[in-house]
């Protein structure tokens, strides 16, 4: 790894920190505030702390918004909306530990899904697969009880799938477009297609508000504003298989500020559980990390 794509690897850990102490802040806000309107006061507070510098790139540099720009934006919005919501509903009924490492599977699908993006995968990727499904089996499945799926771990499970095609796209079209402009747009979609079942469904107390505000003021502010602006820089000068790898230490500092923060505690068996998922992590992106870098245009 080169040194200006090392700076940017840094920049990476740094998103995965704030990411995962992010976890906690949302399981405490989900108990006060409903998930639609968390989301959107969240994601409408990201939005309004990039939009001026939007404007100010957009002026420096003499261009505005794009149609394709804004296009880009649309579509990797709504697949954050998606990816964002099913964590949503999935980390306030469980805790804010196991909701990462469930969460962390994406790093484990970002090859596989790659596949229909004409991406090449390897066999470390399905060996990664199969090392993943005992992981999922120690984290959901209380010891002695059947198989059974919690709700919430679905809703964790399938939200890893968007956060993979969230990690794609964003590879896919961070180079064509403006980091700010990309986020910027993202951000909006994500606060208005939440914010109209928030309106119709959806109903919260001044003082519910009031205690979940710290939650929300921090998952706008700096998980989503600076958390996925500093995601989109990072991945436009690090190898998808870096910064997937990187990203996915977000599952640690879920851990580690959920008991800080919340008290929370795992059995052993999640723990276990957890140290298989980050195997499996390393496993699926083994083969690119080891794999000659070709020449890129953006580093």
């Amino acid at each position: 790894m080169k040194n200006k794509e090392l700076r940017y690897a840094f920049l990476l850990l740094l998103t995965s920190a704030i990411w995962g102490f992010a976890m906690a802040a949302q399981r405490d806000g989900s108990q006060y505030i409903p998930p639609f309107t968390f989301l959107s006061i969240r994601y409408f507070l990201g939005g309004m702390a990039l939009l001026p510098l939007m404007l100010r790139e957009s002026k420096k540099n003499g261009q505005p918004m794009r149609k394709k720009e804004a296009l880009i934006g649309v579509l990797i919005g709504v697949v954050l909306f998606i990816a964002s919501l099913l964590q949503q509903l999935g980390v306030r009924e469980t805790g804010a530990g196991k909701a990462a490492f469930l969460t962390a599977l994406y790093v484990v699908l970002v090859p596989v899904l790659g596949i229909f993006m004409k991406k090449k995968t390897q066999l470390t990727t399905w060996l990664a697969l199969l090392l993943a499904i005992p992981s999922l089996y120690l984290l959901c499945v209380p010891e002695g009880e059947a198989f059974t799926l919690a709700p919430a771990d679905g809703f964790l499970l399938l939200g890893a799938v968007f956060w993979a095609l969230h990690i794609l796209f964003t590879d896919q079209y961070a180079s064509h477009v403006s980091a700010l402009k990309l986020c910027t747009v993202q951000f909006f979609v994500v606060s208005i297609l939440n914010a109209v079942p928030a309106l119709l469904f959806e109903s919260v107390t001044l003082d519910h508000l009031l205690r979940g505000l710290w939650a929300v003021v921090y998952c706008g502010l700096f998980s989503t504003a600076m958390g996925y602006t500093f995601q989109t820089i990072g991945q436009k000068h690090c190898r998808p298989a870096y910064a997937a790898l990187i990203l996915s230490l977000e599952s640690v500092f879920g851990v580690i500020s959920g008991a800080l923060l919340l008290g929370e505690r795992m059995a052993l068996r999640g723990y276990i559980g957890c140290v298989f998922m980050m195997v499996a992590v390393v496993l699926a992106q083994a083969g690119a990390l080891i794999k000659p870098k070709k020449e890129n245009a953006h580093v």
